[in-house]
């Protein structure tokens, strides 16, 4: 019987898992008995017996707080195998400009590209907006009807349809606010916002951080992309939630039209207080950056958050290992090289890196 759920896929798909989360607990524990646990996850989804696990739910403070639900590792294998079968289909229709969790795209790509557009006649404003509390806003109605459109009207045969919609649907309307535990200072979850919470979203959302997540976000926003097209603006950049449209002062006058597009076709809301509109020879704030016409510097909180942390590594050395420490100083230094930051570098390495 032909079926999406083979041993060679599943197989893939736990190599491309493991390329990042390899020395987590639950993948770790997943590894004494790999065959079994392989055998047993496929044996399962053949039979349509998989149940996802419940999730771990901890706060992260920086860059800001947020409420993040890991999946258990035998359910991010399922994701790699679901995101394998599906990516192409929807990617051959995405943008080019939306730079989030795509292969070749990014952050720096898309720092790279909104360079590129401030060279044009064409932009002397623009216009950069966000959308409140996205991910807990996301709409998982809207989100299937747009994911069962997409692979019922494809070419593929009709058993990967019924295989690949059934595990989208599991996933999708899964709530791990229903089954997790907590780890961490459970004080950090006064941190977090009731807007900004699955616990509060009355069954909207995806939990933060899955691979499936983090794909279903540029399937669901493809629909803002596709309509900002549409209203005749050539020079935009999207990265998850924020965007940035640019062109004359002229383009203020759309903003209504956009926020009505959001709220009727996919159920969500502009931050009204993240909306920003300049001329760009003011710069623009964006992924880390502060780009301007002739130049691009590195955002002030990231330089404080990175003098921060240099600042606990002095005063806390037994705090983190050698190897971490320098994963984390290669991880700012390579952020700090994409933009106009040689003495900002010397800096570093003359006051807190001798």
């Amino acid at each position: 019987m032909e079926t999406i759920f083979t041993k060679e896929k599943l197989f893939k798909a736990y190599i491309d898992c493991r390329k990042t989360k390899k020395n987590t607990a639950n993948a770790l524990k997943f590894e004494i008995n790999r065959e079994k646990n392989l055998f047993k996850l496929l044996r399962e989804l053949q039979l349509r017996d998989y149940q996802i696990s419940r999730h771990i739910c901890f706060i992260v403070e920086e860059p800001i707080p947020r409420e993040i639900f890991a999946a258990d590792f035998r359910d991010r294998i399922v994701h790699h195998l679901l995101y394998n079968e599906i990516r192409e289909l929807f990617e051959k229709d995405f943008i080019e400009n939306s730079f989030a969790n795509r292969i070749d795209k990014g952050t720096h790509r898309g720092v790279k590209k909104l360079k590129e557009y401030f060279k044009t006649d064409e932009t002397t404003f623009y216009l950069k907006l966000d959308i409140k509390s996205f991910f807990c806003s996301i709409d998982k109605d809207i989100l299937y009807k747009m994911v069962f459109s997409k692979i019922e009207n494809s070419d593929e045969p009709i058993y990967w349809k019924n295989e690949v919609l059934w595990l989208c649907k599991k996933i999708i309307y899964h709530n791990p606010a229903k089954n997790y535990i907590f780890k961490g200072n459970q004080k950090l979850r006064d941190l977090i916002p009731k807007n900004k919470s699955l616990f509060f979203s009355n069954g909207k959302g995806l939990p933060i951080g899955n691979l499936t997540s983090q794909f279903f976000a540029n399937v669901y926003l493809d629909k803002l992309d596709q309509f900002i097209y549409s209203l005749g603006f050539k020079y935009y950049v999207r990265y998850v939630d924020d965007f940035i449209i640019l062109g004359d002062r002229n383009l203020i006058f759309k903003l209504p039209e956009i926020k009505i597009f959001l709220q009727d076709k996919l159920n969500l809301k502009i931050s009204d207080k993240k909306i920003e509109f300049q001329s760009i020879q003011r710069g623009i704030d964006f992924l880390g950056y502060y780009i301007k016409p002739d130049y691009i510097l590195v955002r002030k909180k990231v330089i404080l958050r990175f003098k921060n942390k240099l600042h606990n590594l002095k005063t806390s050395p037994e705090s983190s290992s050698d190897r971490k420490t320098l994963a984390m100083i290669s991880s700012y230094f390579g952020h700090f090289s994409h933009a106009n930051s040689h003495n900002l570098r010397k800096y570093f390495c003359a006051n807190f890196l001798k």
